[in-house]
């Protein structure tokens, strides 16, 4: 009974060794393992440490606003070896070392709390200095720009404004609504201190419109667009960093506003006035316009096409069942095509992948004066044979027609010649000529003024 009584002792002591051994193993390393907190730092402020042994030291750090944060690392360590580092805040997290000398880390990034953390590990020691230096970044907006929905409930853009906006590692892209109140050119002057930023524009129905890569510097971007909402974004594919940008639109100066945005649609409007400049526009999502004509006579009749764009645009007549009467291939500048036409309605079509501005007349084919013979105070006209109803003749001393004019009316087109008399004697006279067709609410439809000849009376 006493042997296994002093057995149970011997066995509790030895416990009770080994237990006191641990504890002081563990008391020992606790002595060895140092954490030191720092409430914060200054964006702009800066702090040293020495430490012996395991130690972990951290720094709450806050940005105001979004930037550039640079943190400088000073240190001397024992052995030829570094202490870990890291920060992190919302979605952003960086890990790296700290190694003897000096050394330097540079972020940009969104206005937020960082935590700054350096550890050492058993058996170093030395001290360590950190110093941090904050650049606030220009930006106009701070947070509206940074998500898709709240993006949509904002106010458009001004145009002729500059933008100031920053991307940021943990920030990574800002979104902006641009509202075009008519058709028109949308420029945008862009400068990026990034070496690459990606650009991308989409309608109000998310359909993709333009993308492009904009490198360090100045950078220009041009689109002909269509009437609506639209919204663009600017993507880091770097480190992130400051860009600006300014807006600017020209409208169009289009004489239908979506009326001729499709070939279906137009048809169903009234048809465009004869003898009357119509001015379109090509777009990015508005490469093909129509429109309806409604011939009143059959008769030759002239489109005059005038085109700022540097390429070629398809000009293509079909009648009210769809078949084709004639095509163009147009390009940049003024040209003016004839063609007979029978009474009827009929369609114009300009198409073209080029945005830009065009315009377009549709009048009866005129004629030219052939001849003109003097008299005594009187002058004979003789002009070619046209189509339609019939002309009118114009002359005046005005070699401008500027003032002083008189007109003589031809209620048919078989006749080719007339004597004007009743005129000064010995003056010259300037005489030019159109022709007319009559539409079906009895009004004459002119054609465009002949150049004009002149003659003096004897």
């Amino acid at each position: 009974m006493r042997e296994s009584f002093a057995r149970k002792e011997r066995y509790t002591m030895k416990t009770r060794r080994i237990l006191l051994t641990i504890a002081a193993v563990i008391a020992l390393c606790l002595l060895m393992t140092v954490t030191a907190f720092a409430d914060s730092i200054d964006p702009n402020g800066s702090v040293t440490e020495e430490f012996a042994g395991e130690a972990t030291y951290e720094y709450s750090l806050t940005l105001p606003s979004s930037g550039n944060l640079k943190i400088d690392f000073q240190s001397v360590i024992n052995k030829d070896d570094a202490l870990n580092y890291s920060i992190t805040g919302e979605d952003f997290h960086r890990v790296d070392f700290i190694r003897e000398g000096n050394q330097s880390y540079e972020y940009e990034l969104a206005a937020g709390e960082y935590t700054i953390t350096v550890k050492s590990s058993y058996g170093k020691y030395g001290t360590f200095s950190l110093t941090t230096a904050f650049t606030k970044a220009t930006e106009t907006y701070k947070v509206d720009n940074n998500s898709v929905n709240a993006i949509r409930n904002t106010d458009a853009l001004a145009f002729k404004k500059t933008v100031y906006g920053h991307l940021a590692l943990n920030d990574d892209q800002d979104w902006y609504k641009i509202v075009l109140p008519s058709s028109g050119k949308l420029t945008f002057s862009v400068n990026s201190a990034m070496d690459t930023v990606y650009f991308k524009m989409i309608d109000k129905d998310e359909k993709f419109i333009r993308e492009k890569f904009i490198g360090k510097g100045d950078d220009k971007l041009v689109y002909e667009l269509n009437k609506g909402t639209y919204y663009i974004t600017f993507n880091n594919r770097d480190g992130g960093g400051a860009y600006h940008f300014k807006p600017t639109f020209k409208e169009s100066g289009e004489t239908y506003q979506y009326e001729n945005e499709t070939a279906n649609l137009v048809r169903s409007k009234k048809a465009i006035p004869f003898a009357t400049v119509i001015k379109g526009h090509f777009a990015i999502n508005d490469q093909s316009d129509c429109f309806k004509v409604k011939i009143p006579k059959t008769a030759k009749y002239s489109i005059k096409v005038t085109s700022s764009i540097d390429d070629s645009i398809y000009v293509n007549v079909t009648n009210s069942k769809d078949e084709f009467v004639k095509e163009y291939f147009h390009r940049k500048g003024t040209k003016t095509y004839k063609l007979e036409l029978k009474k009827g309605t009929y369609y114009l079509r300009f198409d073209s992948d080029k945005g830009g501005n065009y315009s377009f007349k549709v009048s009866p084919s005129g004629v030219s004066v052939k001849k003109l013979t003097k008299g005594t105070k009187s002058i004979k006209a003789t002009w070619y044979k046209g189509t339609g109803d019939g002309y009118q003749l114009q002359y005046s001393t005005s070699s401008t027609f500027a003032s002083g004019n008189k007109t003589k009316l031809i209620k048919s087109n078989k006749t080719t010649s007339t004597t004007i008399k009743n005129l000064n004697a010995k003056k010259t006279y300037y005489v030019r000529i159109r022709t007319y067709v009559t539409g079906s609410d009895g009004k004459n439809i002119w054609s465009a003024w002949s150049k004009a000849k002149s003659v003096k009376t004897l």
